[in-house]
């Protein structure tokens, strides 16, 4: 018993023991996300800029990973190219536009004016790829740098002391929104501001807040009924569920501070999803002695989350005139280029070409929802590359039997901005997009590591034995017959 006590602690060690790859990567993670937490701005130079730099990291990263791994892996590196596809897919689409830029600026005098030049409408465009070149590679490098959360990690520990940093990082930032908004501050420090008062910390817009809120909401939650699930001995009091749960519910009462509607109330509708399946799962949980306390209280704070999502709901129209003009500019955008779209960053320069006369020559960046403007600046085959991609993940997710409650509830944020996305522009964001690959891939992983042993996810099974004439190396299968001298 004793050997076998030895040889599990073993296995115990080299599973959840950190390899020089995981460690990079814990870093480089670490470091992105504050990078996208604490610079707000959209599309800031520094913070694209960092985002290309670490996520040249990535061939470093997994060629260490492929050295220092512990076990056989011998699909690491078509895994690496299947899931990274949409970003090079992508790319190369934009890429190809440059080539045909029907966008021009045209001087008289001391005036310059915009013009559209006849196009083609079935390949590709990319307006103003000066402009746009970084943003284009810095998304690239963030989708492609998060997607090694799927690829790398062997052990659910690495999440586990992965995950409780953002966390943190997250909440301090939803006490820095509330103290900014009680002080009565008129602009986010170090930034020139909005013109408005919709801002939230360092968001500059609060509805990319709201779903910035919304995904971390729903790790803290889930985090916290991970630790009341495993410290059994310990009462939900003595334990750092309690931490993680208030921390969730700061996050999601952040939504009665946020001036955008929609995000709001799917904010407030995030923080009373978790909380009913916090209830649930502690009214199952007979072991802890308070879980009839735990259970109503999180379920009385669920039910006045929801009440306050309605009421917010019905206040005022949130579909504005204005809103409407902008996504019909987008679908116009749409019809004249249906398969390629117009390509990335677009929408601003054409919107003057497409606008209503309502607008009065204003200048808008999004077309108040990522999914309307998608189809814009990517069109169908874009649309389809993105589309694909989620089905084909959530697909291979669902597809196995055995359901991982930790990995559905950290997908639940993710498939609420998903559809926040179809009335709102939560991608816009880097830190939306960023937090959203960080979870979704980190959910992905650890549901194959709870379903399969480590050393059974990245190799396919290997035939042990194999025929003589299939072998690469000399075998010899004739007795050996010692000669006398």
């Amino acid at each position: 018993m004793e050997n076998l006590s030895n040889i599990q602690i073993r296995e115990q060690l080299l599973r959840d023991s950190f390899t020089p790859a995981e460690s990079i990567l814990f870093s480089v993670s670490i470091f992105a996300l504050l990078l996208v937490f604490y610079i707000g701005d959209p599309r800031s130079y520094w913070l694209l800029g960092s985002l290309l730099i670490l996520g040249c990291l990535t061939p470093f990263i997994l060629k260490t990973h492929e050295h220092a791994h512990p076990f056989f892996i011998d699909l690491l590196w078509p895994r690496f190219w299947a899931t990274s596809a949409p970003a090079w897919v992508l790319s190369i689409q934009f890429t190809i536009g440059l080539f045909h830029d029907p966008y021009n600026t045209v001087k008289i005098g001391s005036s310059s004016y915009h013009t559209l030049e006849s196009f083609n409408r079935w390949i590709p465009t990319s307006i103003l790829g000066k402009e746009t070149w970084l943003i284009v590679v810095g998304f690239s490098a963030a989708y492609i740098l998060s997607s090694l959360l799927y690829l790398i990690p062997k052990s659910l520990n690495f999440f586990e002391r992965l995950l409780p940093w953002p966390c943190i990082g997250a909440v301090i930032l939803a006490t820095y929104g509330l103290i900014q908004k009680g002080l009565g501050m008129a602009k986010p420090p170090l930034s020139t501001g909005t013109g408005a008062e919709d801002f939230f910390a360092f968001f500059p817009y609060d509805g990319h807040w709201a779903a910035f809120a919304m995904i971390w909401c729903c790790v803290c939650i889930t985090m916290s009924s991970l630790h009341a699930r495993y410290n059994d001995n310990k009462k939900f009091i003595s334990s750092t569920a309690p931490l993680y749960l208030a921390g969730g519910a700061l996050l999601g009462t952040s939504a009665m501070f946020v001036h955008a509607q929609l995000p709001a109330v799917m904010l407030s509708l995030t923080l009373s999803i978790m909380l009913l399946i916090t209830a649930f799962e502690y009214l199952n949980n007979e072991k802890e002695p308070h879980y009839k306390v735990i259970a109503g209280s999180c379920g009385i704070a669920s039910s006045a989350a929801f009440a306050y999502s309605i009421i917010r709901f019905f206040q005022h129209n949130a579909f504005t005139e204005q809103k409407l003009d902008l996504q019909s500019a987008a679908w116009d955008m749409f019809k004249d280029k249906p398969i390629f779209g117009w390509g990335f960053d677009s929408y601003e320069k054409l919107l003057p070409f497409y606008g209503s006369d309502t607008l009065n020559g204003e200048k808008f960046g999004r077309a108040t929802s990522d999914a309307i403007q998608l189809l814009a600046e990517f069109g169908v085959f874009g649309g389809l590359v993105i589309s694909l991609f989620l089905i084909i993940f959530i697909y291979r997710y669902i597809h196995e039997i055995k359901s991982i409650r930790f990995s559905n509830h950290l997908l639940v944020g993710c498939m609420l901005v998903i559809i926040l996305a179809l009335f709102d522009t939560p991608f816009m964001s880097p830190a939306v997009l960023f937090s959203f690959l960080t979870i979704f891939f980190s959910a992905l992983r650890w549901g194959l590591l709870s379903r399969c042993n480590p050393d059974e996810i990245d190799t396919k099974r290997p035939q042990l034995v194999i025929p003589e004439s299939e072998r690469r190396v000399p075998f010899f299968n004739i007795p050996y017959k010692e000669k006398e001298k």
